[in-house]
């Protein structure tokens, strides 16, 4: 609201020199409150309602967009990554307890961050598990999920994924999958690459989303270190310049393939880096061991390569917009016999991010009043 009048004892021209600071100071801009764009109490006048109606965008709030858009007020949804079916021996009961567990939870939908399984026949058993849960199911791929010569697009025909990079709409967000696994970099060992046509679309897909967008991949791209993506800063640089020209579109980006627990924020984006369902990888060959009964080593090779989760890790993420929150309420286990560092593990990773378990998170979602702003373009899910 605006105020009727000034004090009595305040001359005109004093008010209106007043309304100039107030414009001008970042301390007096208008802040939003619940459900309502804020105020500051001002004198009418052209001058006054010009300057007020130039700050209502940076005051708009969550509560806003859900009335003009009209979308429920929440999103919830279930996470898991890096289960790799293919190297643990009971895959399918870590996968089944995630599944009850988030059907139980009624999440609007689920999504797998990639290392899932192999598109072999043996592994049809595990992904029917993956289709008991009743909602939308779905999935990123990872670098082992074309392990045995598969191709990208026969992992994905397996999967049911209506292609390797793709978009979702879940209530108020739109989810947007990417593939870290395309041809094109220059690095040797497995391919960590978003290419030009995929960033293309990627950019289409931000310019023209009407609602805030969580983006899903299995190679971390937060920084520019060995296994994450090849081409990390070009990826970032996408996304901040899109936060900058919508602020508030980009809500975050979740990533598996590390098998650590950490966050982090860099160009305004939010970067959650979720853990593996099953296990750290020993980089160290003399770390190496059998930790499980020698009948399981015999059938599963790679097991003494492992520093395994008793328990199955995964993560419910909660875009609430109506309390303007994010929250993130992981699930914690402890280590399969000696830790990774008892067992002579070397890595430069601490016991702050390389643990067995996924840490709860909470934050402030902020205004998004880029979101006020008109989408360019239309929106091809897959292409």
């Amino acid at each position: 609201m605006i105020a009727k009048q000034a004090s009595a004892q305040t001359p005109r021209r004093r008010v209106l020199r007043n309304i100039g600071r107030r414009a001008a100071s970042p301390a007096t801009v208008p802040q939003a409150g619940p459900g309502c764009p804020g105020s500051v109490a001002l004198n009418i006048s052209r001058r006054g309602f010009l300057l007020r109606a130039a700050l209502l965008p940076a005051a708009f709030g969550w509560a806003d967009w859900l009335q003009a858009a009209g979308t429920p007020r929440r999103a919830r949804f279930g996470l898991i990554a890096d289960v790799h079916q293919d190297v643990m021996p009971d895959g399918p009961e870590r996968l089944a307890a995630f599944v009850a567990a988030m059907t139980r939870a009624r999440v609007d939908f689920i999504i797998q961050l990639g290392d899932f399984c192999q598109p072999h026949p043996r592994n049809r058993p595990f992904l029917e598990v993956w289709r008991r849960f009743p909602g939308p199911r779905h999935h990123v791929l990872g670098n082992h999920d074309m392990d045995g010569g598969y191709r990208r697009e026969q992992t994905a025909e397996f999967y049911g994924m209506p292609a390797p990079h793709y978009a979702f709409d879940a209530g108020p967000i739109r989810g947007i999958v990417l593939d870290g696994n395309e041809p094109g970099g220059k690095a040797g060992g497995y391919a960590r690459y978003v290419g030009p046509a995929q960033q293309t679309w990627l950019r289409r897909q931000l310019e023209a989303a009407d609602r805030p967008v969580v983006l899903f991949i299995h190679q971390p791209f937060d920084a520019d270190n060995d296994g994450c993506l090849e081409n990390a800063a070009e990826i970032r640089t996408i996304l901040e310049t899109a936060q900058r020209r919508r602020p508030g579109l980009i809500l975050a980006v979740f990533a598996g393939h590390w098998h650590l627990d950490y966050e982090r924020v860099v160009g305004g984006v939010r970067y959650l880096e979720i853990n593996s369902a099953s296990y750290w990888w020993l980089a160290n060959p003399a770390a190496r061991g059998e930790t499980f009964p020698p009948e399981v080593h015999r059938t599963h090779p790679y097991l003494k390569c492992v520093a395994a989760y008793r328990d199955p890790l995964w993560a419910t993420a909660t875009f609430d917009f109506e309390r303007r929150e994010f929250l993130l309420e992981g699930r914690r286990s402890s280590w399969v016999g000696p830790n990774p560092w008892e067992r002579g593990e070397k890595t430069s990773w601490t016991k702050a991010e390389l643990h067995p378990w996924i840490s709860d998170r909470r934050a402030p979602l902020p205004p998004p009043s880029g979101l006020l702003k008109k989408p360019q373009g239309t929106l091809n899910t897959t292409s």
